[in-house]
């Protein structure tokens, strides 16, 4: 074979080779000196973090000339044998595709036998975790008693899989994510022995880009080699790895600093152009101000971020100090979040735009939540609705006998409602604060509390609602007109129409079916005039309002109209017209005085037969008609 790519030709030898896992190669290397090996080990880590190739290596100190050591000669027959694949004693099975239990009853068959050219065998199970539990239980006894000349090595990414009578026979060594700085050393060592020239900003993208896997790395630098034909800069790797570069994310920065929404705009639009990929825009730009508020707050600039050139990190700093830490904080709280709406969204240009502009131009909560508790202060006029029957006093005034009993009710519920019940004085002033929930809304009404309504609103669904006007109400049927330019956005309530509708429902306490519309002009007027409330909503009595009753009958003998009863002191007002009623005779009294209570009188806190007994007591010789049945009782 010609060529052979890097992740071959520099695969490592020994254990000293092998890049980020020193606790890993420490254990083996005492545990071979000492000769304390046990029969099962159980390497997991993530992709490309040299699983297989520490497999491998306790391969040869196994079965090298002068093993077991720590420290395989690689010249031997055993090791080169083994590091070309060769070896027959060295079994590799791929649990993936040899998963049932049939594979691993040959496995325990052949296991059995003794090592044709080597000192031991090594069984190595890749994604063991892909087996069936059949196919592992058939395992657990091999695996805690093997034969004496027979090793087994697993090798699994996604452990929390495996069995648990799995993992408590085997020896774990989790492998880590390959840090930058290493990976970093290991593209130099590759460049070195390559001959080629490369910047150290580049080889921080690629480490960076490869995320704690040096298999990646490896390729990822194979990649950019291959693009570069020569030397090896930033732009190229930047280039191939499609990332976002430094400069673009330091620019967005110092446009969040200064507060400057005009630049928002074409920023994401040359990124559109460009063809970069949003998501990966996010991960990086929150990455970025992370590091910004580690700046702010530690002095501390992240290794990531080598790429930025000599004056980078000055810039960075006065963009830090610029934005301050709790912009920075809630900057990446944003966009954090941005990051998981983009996977419920395919507007991500639009996500972006609107994620930016907040950043930029930060909004002040301060006085959208004074307005919310403004009703609070509303009880104080609560008690206009009180004096109300005294008000009614003229109106019935030619009908003196219809006064006397109204009074009565207003007279003794305030002071009950002032004592005993306090409680249900808060709910009527809640009820202002959103619209009513019963009768009749109006255009003009939903207009009034229309930025309630986009307040509450996610911000993707809000922007759709900017320019949505109210303009008609037909029973549960809202219907929202919008602008000819805003076509797009009235197709798009449709799909948010359950959260428009829940928000609407919370504000106005009734759920609409929405529909919109779209009109010829570039403006549409808000509503003008507000919707009559229905005849039955405008005649409804306010809070404290007494209820209007049939007016009682009440005859007197006493042919001189009555005077009008003041509320506080019913009985010595009314001393001075008792005086001329006893003149006429008994019986005309007992023929026409018929006092019919209201069915409907709102029941007072004393029981209804001492409001009866002080009305009579105002008319000496009076007596209460009860219904017949009572009266033959």
């Amino acid at each position: 074979m010609s060529y052979q790519p890097f992740i071959l030709k520099y695969r490592p030898r020994t254990f000293d080779d092998v890049v980020g896992q020193e606790h890993v190669s420490r254990t083996l290397r005492n545990a071979l000196s000492s000769g304390r090996l046990v029969h099962a080990y159980l390497f997991t880590g993530p992709r490309g973090t040299g699983k297989t190739t520490m497999a491998r290596i306790l391969a040869r100190a196994l079965n090298c000339v002068n093993g077991p050591t720590p420290d395989p000669c690689g010249v031997c027959d055993q090791c080169v044998s083994i590091i070309e694949g060769r070896s027959m004693d060295i079994i590799e099975i791929d649990a993936a595709s040899h998963r049932g239990i049939d594979d691993i009853r040959d496995l325990r068959e052949s296991v059995k036998y003794a090592p044709s050219e080597s000192r031991h065998k090594l069984y190595i199970l890749d994604e063991c975790h892909m087996l069936t539990n059949e196919a592992n239980n058939a395992l657990l006894k091999t695996l805690e008693e093997p034969p004496p000349h027979a090793y087994f090595a697993l090798l699994t990414t996604e452990v929390y899989k495996l069995l648990p009578t799995i993992l408590s026979r085997c020896q774990r060594f989790d492998f880590r994510p390959v840090s930058v700085p290493d990976t970093m050393q290991m593209l130099r060592r590759i460049a070195e022995a390559e001959g080629l020239q490369v910047q150290e900003e580049a080889l921080a993208a690629i480490a960076h880009a490869a995320e704690g896997g040096m298999r990646d790395a490896e390729s990822i630098f194979e990649q950019v080699v291959a693009f570069s034909e020569g030397g090896v800069t930033l732009e190229i790797a930047n280039q191939v790895l499609g990332v976002t570069d430094a400069d673009t994310l330091l620019q967005i920065a110092e446009i969040v600093a200064r507060q400057d929404l005009a630049a928002v705009f074409p920023v994401v639009d040359r990124l559109v152009t460009e063809g970069k990929n949003l998501g990966r825009l996010i991960e990086d730009l929150t990455s970025f101000f992370r590091d910004l508020l580690r700046l702010a707050l530690a002095g501390a600039t992240g290794a990531g971020w080598l790429q930025l050139g000599p004056d980078g990190e000055a810039r960075m700093r006065q963009a830090a100090q610029t934005i301050g830490q709790e912009r920075l904080l809630t900057s990446v709280h944003a966009l954090a979040e941005l990051a998981v709406k983009l996977k419920e969204s395919s507007q991500h240009a639009l996500l972006l735009e609107l994620a930016l502009t907040e950043l930029a131009n930060p909004a002040a909560p301060a006085p959208k939540p004074a307005s919310r508790p403004a009703p609070a202060a509303q009880p104080a006029p609560q008690a206009a609705p009180m004096a109300a029957p005294p008000a009614q006093a003229p109106p019935l005034s030619p009908q003196p006998p219809t006064v006397l009993p109204t009074p009565q009710v207003p007279t003794r519920v305030p002071p009950v409602q002032a004592t005993t019940a306090p409680a249900p004085e808060p709910t009527p002033p809640a009820r202002p604060a959103p619209m009513p929930l019963d009768g009749p809304l109006s255009c003009a009404a939903i207009w009034s509390h229309w930025e309630s309504v986009l307040e509450q609103l996610r911000v993707n669904v809000r922007a759709f609602l900017l320019d949505a006007v109210p303009t008609e109400l037909e029973g549960d049927n809202l219907t929202l007109s919008f602008p000819s330019q805003c076509r797009f956005h009235a197709g798009q309530v449709k799909s948010h129409a359950e959260a428009i509708q829940g928000v609407l429902q919370g504000v106005f306490g009734r759920r609409f079916l929405l529909q919109t519309r779209v009109c010829d002009t570039d403006n549409v007027p808000p509503p003008t005039g507000s919707e009559s409330a229905s005849p039955s909503a405008a005649a409804a009595p306010g809070p404290g309002t007494p209820i209007a009753m049939p007016p009682p009958v009440v005859a007197t003998p006493a042919p001189a109209p009555a005077p009008v009863v003041t509320p506080p002191s019913p009985a010595p007002q009314m001393a001075p017209p008792v005086a001329p009623t006893p003149t006429p005779a008994p019986p005309p009294a007992e023929e026409p005085a018929v006092q019919s209570r209201p069915p409907e009188e709102p029941a007072a806190p004393g029981t209804t037969d001492d409001a009866v007994a002080q009305t009579l007591s105002l008319f000496p010789g009076s007596q209460e008609v009860l219904p017949p049945e009572q009266n033959h009782a």
